[in-house]
């Protein structure tokens, strides 16, 4: 973990932890503070499940794309050295008929 992540989890950390304080102090009952909190948990956690499905879904995504172009690239050498082959072995050919 480079040290640009770190002060980011750790600028966030010390964001929630500032917010659920506020929220504790602040002139509500201790009920509705609760229920707040839950909520912006909630609220949290959803939004983080859905860009970690989205996350996967684009790397899901890649991953095809890169299988594909590899495949793609493996049958373009197996042509090209199949080309060569026949290539070398004509001239093989010829110059075992030459010398005959």
């Amino acid at each position: 973990m480079n040290k640009n992540q770190k002060f980011l989890i750790g600028s966030i950390g010390a964001l929630l932890t500032g917010i659920a304080i506020g929220l504790l102090v602040a002139p509500k009952d201790g009920k509705e503070t609760r229920k707040l909190i839950k909520n912006k948990a909630n609220d949290l956690g959803g939004n983080a499940k859905d860009k970690y499905e989205k996350s996967l879904e684009e790397l899901s995504h890649l991953a095809d794309r890169l299988k594909d172009g590899f495949l793609k690239n493996v049958s373009s050498a197996k042509e090209k050295a199949n080309g060569v082959a026949d290539n070398v072995s004509e001239k093989v050919r010829g110059v075992v008929n030459n010398n005959a």
